[in-house]
């Protein structure tokens, strides 16, 4: 009898922990617009199905999925970074998985679901305005080195421009963990919120720019990227600030 009961009192904790797992991942976001309220909705992946949405754009050969309702980034195959390598293109030889989302848009709020794993080092969440623009504009990096960080992305068309970080802050970052992420971008403000990690906010001109595109890059020798519940929005001023 008592191997009996204990093997169904193991049974139940195992069946609770997977309840709990699955409550978990389905979880609702913990994450508000603060300095902006949602407009019209540009852009929704659920990754409800397993062919990859037309605006998701894999970057440097890298490898992108839908399993089990999420979408996984993984590094380009090795004979892929060899020649990216041997043509001197090492920053862009993919290594690290790198995508975008074609989604153009003006002022606007990015919300998703992210989990770096086996060994990525950094998410960066940013937008570009395009080739024929400045190129980069500014990104949230979430690194596991323990900070996240609003920088300002260099301009293309500048030379000896620099890129630079306009706000830092002290956050534990765990692998293999989800974490909601919202960027609001009104006007030249970059407002970034992660689950359970101070709010960072910075300004500058090029924030403002058109974007035609978000860049979603990560850093790391390998690893892998996960995301879900993916929304864009117009973002428009908040009442109180008309």
């Amino acid at each position: 009898m008592p191997r009996i009961t204990s093997f169904f009192l193991h049974l139940t904790l195992s069946l609770l922990m997977t309840q709990r797992g699955a409550l978990a991942s389905n979880a609702s976001p913990d994450l508000e617009p603060i300095s902006s309220q949602k407009g019209k909705l540009l852009f929704k992946d659920d990754f409800d199905e397993t062919t990859i949405k037309s605006e998701w754009y894999a970057k440097h050969g890298t490898n992108w999925k839908v399993v089990n309702g999420v979408l996984t980034g993984r590094p380009a195959s090795q004979e892929f970074q060899k020649k990216r390598i041997s043509e001197g293109n090492k920053a862009h030889s993919g290594r690290s998985p790198a995508g975008r989302l074609l989604v153009p848009t003006q002022d606007c709020i990015l919300l998703l679901r992210f989990k770096m794993s086996d060994g990525l080092t950094e998410a960066h969440f940013g937008f570009d305005d395009g080739k024929m623009g400045t190129q980069h504009l500014g990104r949230l990096i979430a690194s596991a080195r323990s900070f996240i960080a609003i920088q300002r992305d260099k301009n293309a068309k500048v030379k000896d421009d620099q890129n630079r970080i306009l706000a830092k802050s002290h956050f534990d970052l765990k692998p293999e963990r989800w974490y909601w992420m919202m960027l609001e971008v009104i006007g030249g403000q970059m407002t970034a919120q992660l689950s359970g990690a101070p709010v960072l906010k910075a300004t500058d001109t090029r924030f403002a720019l058109p974007k035609s595109h978000i860049n979603l890059p990560a850093r790391g020798a390998g690893g892998t990227i996960t995301y879900d519940h993916v929304r864009v929005w117009e973002a428009k001023p908040k009442e109180s600030n008309r």
